[in-house]
């Protein structure tokens, strides 16, 4: 057994995508002069997917598969298995842009601080549309797949937080990091993943979670956070039971 900790846990969450865990898991492998390793947790597949990842053997380091209470139940999970200084999630589906695109990011760490890299990203939309997208944390535009951060900024800030509908959990950890003087980020313009924009983080729900963080953090005014909360669906299910209840 290995004793001595890799650079950085890629972490894979799957349930039920028995078509795309081979893509991403051999994406994952096939990164250059990076020492990683490689930890998936599958929410209790009943599509084949864990067979498919069962034939990687050696070559994960941790495989869990168990119920869970959703993605970020499983990301959670992750953490507590990854070995890694720095962690990148990559979820079932989205692959990395090329083969050194995690070396390139590694590249750019500094010994001895809580760190966070922000990458760029490829957005795969139907009919093999493309989008590239460059990271301004600043403004609160990033994707989880895209960076690289320190493993033990879990420790200073918590887990992701997992609650029934909340869809922004990575998003709200990452703001909170932002806010904190003392952690360094760096951005740089290097494609780093091809994500799917069909996952779990598209729709007005999460749009309205995001803009209520913006609020939070001061990313985005009052009138704004309004004006989408009033398109939510649930905005005038709300009022009327407000209306009932008093």
């Amino acid at each position: 057994m290995n004793l001595v900790p890799p650079s950085v846990s890629v972490v894979t969450v799957v349930r039920n995508d028995v078509k795309h865990i081979a893509r991403t898991l051999d994406s994952v492998l096939s990164q250059r002069d990076a020492d990683l390793e490689l930890v998936v947790v599958d929410g209790a597949s009943t599509d084949g997917t864990q067979a498919i990842v069962q034939r990687y053997g050696s070559r994960l380091s941790a495989f869990l598969s168990e119920p869970d209470r959703g993605i970020y139940d499983d990301m959670n999970k992750e953490i507590g298995l990854a070995r890694g200084e720095y962690v990148l999630m990559m979820n079932s589906g989205d692959v990395f842009a090329s083969d050194d695109a995690l070396s390139s990011l590694l590249r750019l760490t500094r010994p001895g601080i809580h760190q966070v890299v922000f990458g760029a990203w490829e957005r795969l939309g139907s009919g093999g549309h493309c989008t590239r997208c460059h990271p301004a944390p600043e403004r609160g535009f990033f994707n989880h797949q895209a960076v690289l951060y320190s493993r033990s900024l879990h420790c200073r800030f918590g887990d992701y937080v997992c609650a029934p509908g909340f869809s922004t959990a990575d998003y709200l950890f990452f703001s909170t990091v932002l806010a904190a003087p003392d952690v360094g980020c760096r951005t740089t313009d290097a494609t780093v993943a091809r994500i799917d924009v069909t996952g779990i983080s598209a729709g007005l729900q999460t749009m309205s979670q995001k803009y209520a963080i913006d609020h939070l953090f001061g990313r985005s005014g009052r009138m704004k956070l309004l004006a989408v909360l009033a398109l939510h669906p649930a905005y005038h299910g709300v009022k009327r039971w407000l209306r009932g209840a008093r």
